[in-house]
């Protein structure tokens, strides 16, 4: 076995790029998630630590390469796949009106205490660090509330991603 530093990057299938570009309604949405996060640059524990902020558990990287959506990378150059570009305007409006929400409902479950989350999210600026953003406000949920209001927050903002 390969030492994970040395271990080649989880990359997406053609069959996951297919999957992506359809109806959002095929995975549920922490799983799509985690899928979209998936590059080819970011090692098994980056994607665990990522599932985990999305509320899933350690098997859902296995069940996307179960399912044939996520591979491991390949340790040889080769010619990088063209997918075609998608509709970035439609996607920042999303990923902005998921972040408002998100924003909003933070700060009321965080009753004012959401300063360090407000200022974090102004480098919110990608798919990838809405989802750390999104792990490190439920974290802090779950901190001054609890576990269930964290769940909440994190179910509310999926619906509200979609």
């Amino acid at each position: 076995m390969l030492h994970p530093a040395l271990a080649p990057a989880p990359a997406k299938t053609d069959a996951a790029r297919q999957l992506l570009a359809g109806p959002r309604g095929a995975l549920p949405v922490p799983l799509r998630m985690l899928l979209i996060s998936v590059d080819g640059q970011r090692g098994e524990e980056d994607l665990l630590a990522i599932a985990r902020s999305l509320g899933l558990d350690a098997q859902a990287l296995a069940t996307l390469r179960r399912e044939g959506l996520v591979t491991p990378g390949v340790e040889t150059m080769r010619a990088p796949v063209l997918e075609p570009a998608p509709d970035t305007a439609t996607e920042l409006r999303r990923l902005m009106r998921a972040k408002m929400f998100a924003l909003d409902l933070a700060g009321r479950m965080l009753a004012g205490r959401d300063a360090e989350l407000r200022a974090s999210a102004r480098a919110v600026d990608s798919e990838a660090r809405f989802l750390e953003w999104l792990g490190d406000a439920a974290a802090r949920i779950e901190a001054v509330a609890s576990v269930e209001r964290a769940l909440l927050f994190r179910e509310r903002v999926a619906e509200a991603a979609v």
